[in-house]
């Protein structure tokens, strides 16, 4: 019985050694990376005096590809209406009136997107945002 059980146990051992001598193979796990950017959004108001009056200034850190329409909305309360471009901004903090023809735009890094905000997207790192409220 004993010489079984130093078999059975040598075997084992035989066993083991064999694949503690074989080279580990790693496995890589791709660990999806949210890639966070710094985005800065400015409000300003053309629109009672000649210079443009800043009303408020926020920077965010969000997910590389964030809609500036989502960011927008976290940061302050917006009115708007939806259509098949996308949405329209009407307020801002309370601000703006279609009566008198106020109307926000926006601009990404100075230049003015062909889209509506809830389709333009943040993919560049210290992006400026800066919605601007206009009489037309």
């Amino acid at each position: 019985m004993k010489k079984k059980i130093l078999a059975v146990v040598v075997a084992l051992a035989a066993f083991v050694g064999l694949f503690a001598s074989q080279p580990v193979q790693k496995q890589s796990i791709q660990v999806a990376k949210t890639k966070q950017i710094s985005v800065t959004y400015t409000l300003k108001d053309t629109t009672k005096a000649k210079n443009k009056q800043t009303l408020a200034k926020k920077t965010f850190k969000v997910k590389k590809g964030t809609t500036v329409f989502t960011v927008l909305k976290k940061a302050w309360k917006v009115n708007y209406t939806k259509s098949s471009y996308g949405v329209f901004i009407t307020k801002i903090k309370g601000l703006g009136n279609e009566k008198k023809k106020l109307y926000w735009t926006y601009t990404v890094d100075g230049k003015m997107p062909k889209v509506a905000a809830d389709k333009q997207k943040l993919t560049k790192n210290k992006s400026k945002v800066v919605f601007t409220l206009k009489k037309y």
